[in-house]
């Protein structure tokens, strides 16, 4: 049976009528299905405890990309080029991410989805890049198309992500302005950009909890790294135990709102 992977929805306004929405990328969900899993959209409900019926039936838990995290979740305040924030959207990827890592569900985290794996262990966050990070690329480049690699991304040897692309290297597009900080309790750097931002993330000692600050969803098929990190990604989704185990209550993380 094909693993079923969970990716959260974002909140948004219908083209035209502006009528609000939940959604996602077309991007991830097809990335998911041609590795061989079965994409589930995870609305933004207003009493999350009601997800634990439906978390109950997921392998894995994608965490996608979008705007930025509030920095009193890592105990900052505001720099003065923070993007949008959403406290709801936090408080709802947060609550999935605890909930995967409590379950010991393979996840995989894209572009502010790497960012909130590693707020959510405690770690911190570059909240503007440009003006915090001396010497830094353009590392934003929302005005070329999403599928454009721009830098080279430098894996480090012996993590988790090197055995799974099988590369030293590859080339990667690059949509973002902030970056992890301080790394978070038992995560380790797998990448950086030339300049040393750090471009992915890994916890070793979790079964499947990788990160990328890339959108890999948007060049896999022309960069063969990223097509195997979505095969890898899928594949551990699809090693169920032997013996299920019973679901724990879905609980907030620390500093819920």
């Amino acid at each position: 049976m094909r693993p079923l992977i969970g990716i959260p929805c974002h909140p948004a306004y219908r083209h035209g009528s502006q009528r609000p929405i939940y959604g996602n990328n077309r991007a991830y969900v097809h990335a998911i299905e041609d590795a061989g899993g079965v994409p589930v959209l995870i609305p933004l409900v207003h009493d999350l405890s009601a997800l634990e019926a439906l978390l109950a039936h997921l392998d894995g838990l994608l965490l996608p990309g979008g705007q930025d995290i509030q920095p009193r979740r890592y105990g900052e305040e505001p720099h003065p080029r923070l993007g949008d924030t959403d406290p709801a959207l936090d408080e709802f990827e947060l609550t999935l991410a605890h909930w995967a890592l409590q379950e010991e569900k393979p996840m995989l985290g894209i572009c502010r989805g790497m960012q909130l794996l590693n707020v959510a262990l405690g770690g911190t966050l570059y909240q503007d890049l440009e003006s915090q990070y001396a010497g830094s690329l353009r590392h934003m480049n929302q005005d070329r198309p999403r599928s454009q690699v721009v830098h080279r991304v430098l894996i480090e040897p012996g993590t988790c992500l090197a055995a799974i692309t099988g590369e030293r290297e590859f080339w990667a597009n690059s949509i973002h302005h902030q970056a992890v900080k301080e790394p978070g309790k038992g995560v380790q750097v797998a990448a950086r950009a030339e300049d040393g931002v750090v471009e992915a993330i890994e916890v070793p000692t979790r079964r499947f909890v990788v990160a990328l600050q890339c959108h890999p969803e948007e060049i896999y098929r022309q960069v063969p790294a990223c097509a195997r990190v979505f095969s890898a990604f899928v594949q551990a989704c699809g090693l169920r135990e032997a013996v299920p185990q019973p679901q724990r209550a879905l609980s907030l993380p620390v500093g819920a709102a």
